[in-house]
């Protein structure tokens, strides 16, 4: 009776001792050598700026043995694929022992689905003794369209993600490199040359030229050493503003184009490219309600010679209550535009994992933005867009939604 029941207590501890395994259902248990080496594994890399050392062999049933481990208690997320808007991912959640084939379409836990077939075999994730193993086999080519097909021949690009095992949550560790899974190399990944001149092309049109060109329109309708308001509509500020903008859609459309031709079409798994084609499409309405500003009245022409007072009236002269609304719904849209697009600048530094300089230049940027303009306000450079082109004088029948007082022009 006493050897029944220590039998049974025995059984008991084995059932119930705490330890992380996980397999993938369909394949069964599988013991996991849960050391912190690479034995009996043909290839074996730390990757770059990790404590993540993969170690993998080829089978000669054309799987991928694969072994990962980490020090601490931590969740392990390898993947395949360029970036983590379109990766198939091998995801181990440690505190649920579960090891998991899955898709990725975004950076968030939400943008991950698991795999409808699970194509891994042998899965399991263990924490002991200080570090974190995960293991499983992979086929090279399985029949899930959303799994990647590993050429042996060829570098193949690899993401991994490392995080606190005691909950699924943001990475504290993470990289993108490039892995030679036939001959075992291993290299950092560099972006595509379309893509650096992509971001180039964004960044001179809506970080630099769109910046500058919203600020010569708002304080440089008259322009230093004008002999203002003898001197009136000086078209500086317009043609600046209307050229200026067209070639920031311009740079930006050929931006679109290498895109495209960097990812093999339109892809719209990302915010970045969310927030883009958002910001571009805005754009493209903007340019065009500029066609539908009315017409403009007065005076004079735009050569500046006197035309008869029958023909002063205009939308912009008389300030109708059209030209009213297009006045509003352009500056704010313009604005609203221009802060959604360093957004998206800022979101395209974080999916391509930026350094710290990229975010201080396009910060530097925005700095240098409003520190003039609260030099240019102090220095009363603002100057509204009817009173540059017609003065003052409350003969003018505009001037009477003017919010600065009247005076008669000298």
């Amino acid at each position: 009776m006493q050897s029944i029941l220590i039998s049974l207590a025995c059984l008991l501890l084995c059932v119930v001792s705490p330890a992380y395994s996980a397999s993938s259902g369909e394949f069964g248990h599988t013991e996991v050598n849960t050391t912190s080496s690479c034995d009996g594994f043909s290839h074996q890399k730390t990757l770059l700026d990790s404590d993540l050392t993969m170690c993998w062999n080829v089978t000669e049933d054309g799987m991928l043995d694969i072994k990962a481990y980490h020090p601490g208690e931590v969740w392990i997320g390898l993947g395949f694929g360029k970036n983590m808007s379109n990766a198939d991912a091998i995801i181990g959640y440690l505190t649920r022992g579960e090891v998991a084939d899955s898709h990725m379409t975004g950076r968030f836990s939400s943008s991950i689905t698991k795999d409808e077939h699970q194509n891994i075999h042998d899965a399991s994730i263990v924490s002991e003794n200080g570090v974190t193993v995960m293991v499983f086999k992979r086929p090279i080519v399985t029949s899930d369209p959303t799994d990647a097909v590993l050429n042996l021949d060829q570098d193949t690009d690899f993401l991994w993600a490392v995080g606190d095992g005691r909950r699924f949550n943001f990475h504290s560790e993470f990289g993108v490199q490039q892995l030679h899974f036939g001959d075992g190399s291993q290299a950092e990944r560099r972006l595509s040359i379309l893509i650096v001149m992509h971001a180039a092309l964004m960044v001179l049109a809506w970080g630099i030229m769109s910046p500058v060109i919203i600020t010569v329109t708002r304080y440089f309708k008259v322009t230093p050493g004008q002999n203002f308001p003898v001197k009136l509509d000086n078209k500086f500020w317009w043609i600046t503003h209307w050229i200026g903008h067209s070639i920031s859609i311009a740079l930006s459309a050929v931006a679109l184009i290498l895109s495209m031709f960097a990812l093999n079409g339109i892809d719209t798994s990302t915010l970045h490219a969310k927030l883009g084609f958002v910001v571009l499409g805005m754009s493209m309405l903007q340019a065009t309600s500029g066609f539908k500003r009315g017409t403009k009245g007065g005076p004079v022409d735009d050569d500046g010679y006197p035309i008869p007072r029958s023909r002063w009236y205009g939308d912009h002269y008389n300030m109708t209550i059209y030209r009213r609304m297009f006045e509003w719904v352009h500056k704010t849209s313009g604005y609203i535009i221009l802060i959604a697009s360093h957004f998206t600048i800022y979101s395209g530094f974080f999916l391509f994992s930026l350094g710290a300089w990229a975010y201080l230049l396009l910060f530097g940027i925005e700095l240098m933005m409003v520190v003039s303009y609260v030099l240019f306000s102090l220095q009363r450079r603002w100057i509204d867009t009817y009173h540059a082109i017609w003065g003052f004088s409350r003969r003018h029948p505009g001037n009477r939604f003017s919010r600065t007082p009247y005076r008669e022009d000298k």
